[in-house]
């Protein structure tokens, strides 16, 4: 089983790779992406951080870090301390009143959800997964499958070989895990992997007798006042538990202050101070020493947890500060190790030191406030006469930036040609995304650029799809996007430039508002009334492959003339995550006359 779907794993990366998209998954596709069904959280209560005692300096500091940290691209952080929100901060054009996907960060609602289970005597944790999938072991079920516990999924020392890449090759799942190979004894050693997590969830719907999201919405979502969640299914439609949700910022802190007052929420109590106590006490831990509790990372020296998603999704537990911090981000890193990390603890020991608060200080956190961006070019606004504590408030709650945009004069003069593209796979939506989502582009055809009342357009025609992309220059403009089904909120930004050859280079920034993915288009406009199309995305799935291709037996990859040659596979990496397109000009009332006819 496990050398069938490791080649399995390495044949859909190489289609990928060697964009054969066509028929590449087994199972029929359907669209992931869940839509935002328009309900928001009961807000947290706000005070000034001189009202929780928390220096303005030293979160004007942390805002800081986070924009200039390498590879940190943050999207939204909420501090909150004592139970109100001291901090709440938006790298535009994306916010706070959007949701986004967690990644792993999820996990550890499904941790909750088994402590539930268990609070009820519904579940052990010394169960056999046999005994709860009886109909998936049979005689050629190994020893170490029959010998896997609750505990050690909970735990992330199952030791089995199924891993995220294998969901992508296979429809059962359950039976995935349970016919893999084992690396190790369960229970012996943390070997990170999110079908741990998938089995969990599949666990919980066989013993609640409902779903994931059926089971935690009058137990945890309802009582706390949660907004819209949603969780994306596997084939066969469990949730998938260690990935696939999309949570508020602001619901995700709530998760982290229930645990930080050991399970009680507004004096209702929801989940056990004893399963609080085992799900945050280090249970085992990686060579790299980081550690782990029951689908929470644990700082043991620190006394301290936090909730993990990769790409910089975080909710920081710091119960001796009575402190929680929630952070969104697509950085450009996998696991727990970061900048933002290091930032986020540089915060609390600010924090712990207690240092008087400064006004100057508060008027310099409300102008930071104000001038976050994601490309880091909002420039910053002139001074208030206000007091301090009302400017704070004022860039606390301040609204959505408008989005009148004026263009530019480079842009003025922009060509209007439609320019068509040679057969190609690239497409709008970043390919990281493309594969979370299981949709894959057959390619853009051909796009233009449309002027109409000082407002510039991106025209960009995909896999049978026309598509308009409103594009903004001093703030970005938003629309929503619609790929296979998976509708995607997002906004545009653009900048115009000369290079060093006198040549027009339009660098266009689409944030993906609920996701960690940007795409970032670079179009030169070149004398030969050409363009080059260079086509980036953030975070790049380049660190995945990277991650994919360590998992995988040098056996399996020795048999595979892709994997051999490993300058050529990082080479068509690249060239599959960064494509570069030329587009021939066709003039625009040519193209009109032939729409037309």
């Amino acid at each position: 089983m496990e050398l069938k779907n490791s080649f399995k794993t390495l044949n859909y990366m190489r289609k990928i790779l060697m964009s054969e998209t066509d028929h590449i998954l087994p199972f029929p596709v359907r669209p992931q992406k869940p839509l935002f069904a328009g309900q928001k959280p009961v807000p947290l209560p706000r005070c000034s951080p001189k009202q929780a005692a928390v220096p303005s300096k030293a979160l004007n500091e942390f805002l800081k870090a986070l924009s200039s940290a390498s590879n940190g691209a943050p999207h939204t952080c909420i501090v909150a301390r004592d139970d109100h929100v001291i901090c709440e901060a938006a790298w535009a054009p994306y916010s706070t009143g959007t949701w986004h996907v967690t990644h792993s960060l999820c996990k550890s609602f499904v941790g909750t959800a088994i402590g539930m289970l268990w609070d009820e005597g519904k579940i052990e944790l010394d169960e056999k997964i046999c005994s709860i999938f009886p109909e998936r072991c049979n005689l050629m079920t190994s020893r170490k499958a029959r010998s896997l516990t609750v505990e050690h999924l909970l735990t992330m020392s199952s030791g089995s070989t199924f891993r995220e890449a294998g969901a992508v090759v296979e429809s059962d799942w359950v039976r995935g895990l349970l016919e893999s190979e084992f690396e190790f004894e369960p229970g012996t050693q943390m070997d990170y992997n999110s079908m741990n997590t998938y089995l969990l969830s599949a666990i919980l719907r066989r013993k609640a007798g409902c779903s994931l999201m059926e089971y935690l919405r009058p137990r945890l979502f309802e009582p706390m006042g949660f907004g819209d969640v949603a969780w994306e299914r596997c084939p066969n439609g469990i949730e998938k538990g260690g990935w696939g949700m999309y949570v508020f910022l602001e619901d995700a802190v709530k998760l982290g202050m229930l645990y930080l007052h050991k399970g009680v929420w507004k004096g209702q109590r929801l989940l056990s101070e004893a399963w609080v106590e085992q799900a945050t006490t280090t249970h085992l831990s990686r060579d790299t020493g980081e550690e782990y509790g029951f689908q929470i990372w644990t700082n043991s020296e620190k006394k301290r947890f936090l909730f993990n998603g990769m790409f910089g999704q975080y909710v920081i537990v710091c119960p001796d500060l009575d402190m929680v911090i929630g952070i969104n981000a697509g950085a450009g890193n996998l696991f727990t190790r970061s900048a933002t990390l290091k930032a986020a603890n540089q915060l609390l020991a600010q924090v712990q030191s207690a240092a008087p608060d400064d006004p100057r200080a508060e008027n310099e956190l409300a102008d930071t406030l104000a001038a976050l961006s994601y490309d880091g070019t909002v420039a910053r606004p002139a001074p208030s006469p206000a007091s301090s504590l009302s400017r704070f408030f004022a860039r606390l709650f301040r609204p959505a930036a408008p989005e009148a945009s004026s263009l530019p004069p480079e842009i003025q003069s922009l060509p209007l040609s439609v320019f068509h593209f040679s057969q190609n796979h690239a497409s709008l939506l970043p390919l990281i995304s493309s594969c979370m989502n299981d949709w894959y582009s057959e390619g853009v055809k051909k796009c233009r650029f449309s002027l109409k009342e000082n407002e510039l357009s991106l025209l960009w025609w995909e896999s049978g799809q026309a598509y308009e992309l409103p594009i903004g220059f001093d703030h970005a403009r938003s629309c929503t996007l619609n790929f296979g089904g998976n509708v995607f909120q997002a906004a545009a930004r653009g900048k115009a430039v000369l290079n060093e050859d006198d040549e027009l280079v339009l660098k266009i920034t689409i944030n993906y508002l609920e996701l960690s993915s940007t795409r970032i288009l670079k179009v030169f406009f070149r004398p030969d009334q050409t363009i080059r199309l260079q086509m980036l995305e953030t975070p790049s799935l380049r660190l995945v492959f990277q991650m994919l291709e360590k998992n995988v037996p040098a056996s399996v990859k020795s048999k595979m003339d892709l994997f051999r040659d490993m300058e050529y596979l990082w080479y068509r990496i690249d060239k599959v995550c960064s494509p570069v397109l030329t587009g021939m000009a066709q003039p625009q009332s040519l193209y009109k006359e032939r729409e037309t006819t």
